[in-house]
């Protein structure tokens, strides 16, 4: 069975439902996803499919849910952790809950994460539990390695304010996540170019 991220918002005030709809659909847009484009229901949303699983998930956790959807993961542990940065700073944007539920992630403590206000419960930030290791993604069977703003290379390193990338022997920043995967993903192309 394909591996499932849920996430949800909490108390967020109706008239700001649009806004996060619209941020969904632009958040789809804005990359290639290996797993199905993310997507959110709340009470404002209008295909059945989606009115009848916010209906049910509201049942079940009460009137604090705002908003809430799920996508089915196909192996690519930068969508998940897109998605994830992506609901943390929808948490710090709106002040509110966020959770997000991976009951089959590899890593047991990231199968639960609650952030308020953008920040963990501990009050750590996401980057902070990020900081051990690099992500990896496999891209026409090359290695992008993703580097989190916390980490450092060696103990004697400042950590960076912005996230590094490396591939073909080069390390590069940006700003965020999907920016350095954006430019990761032209150095390779430009690579395939030179070899073909």
């Amino acid at each position: 069975m394909a591996r499932v991220l849920h996430y949800r918002l909490y108390g967020l005030p109706e008239h700001r439902l649009e806004q996060v709809h619209e941020q969904f659909d632009a958040l789809a847009g804005v990359r290639a996803w290996r797993c199905a484009q993310p997507w959110i229901a709340s009470s404002q949303s209008r295909g059945l499919f989606e009115m009848e699983y916010f209906r049910h998930l509201k049942n079940e956790i009460g009137p604090r849910l705002s908003a809430a959807g799920f996508v089915k993961m196909a192996g690519d542990e930068t969508d998940a952790l897109i998605i994830t940065i992506f609901m943390r700073d929808l948490s710090e944007e709106y002040g509110t809950s966020t959770s997000i539920l991976d009951e089959d992630h590899p890593i047991a403590k990231l199968r639960h994460l609650d952030f308020r206000f953008g920040r963990l419960p501990s009050g750590h930030s996401l980057e902070d539990v990020l900081a051990k290791r690099p992500v990896i993604k496999k891209v026409e069977g090359e290695r992008i390695l993703f580097y989190p703003p916390a980490f450092r290379l060696h103990s004697m390193s400042p950590p960076s304010a912005e996230w590094a990338y490396a591939l073909y022997g080069i390390r590069a920043y940006a700003p965020t996540l999907l920016e350095a995967e954006q430019e990761a993903l032209k150095i390779l192309k430009g690579f395939g170019h030179l070899g073909a």
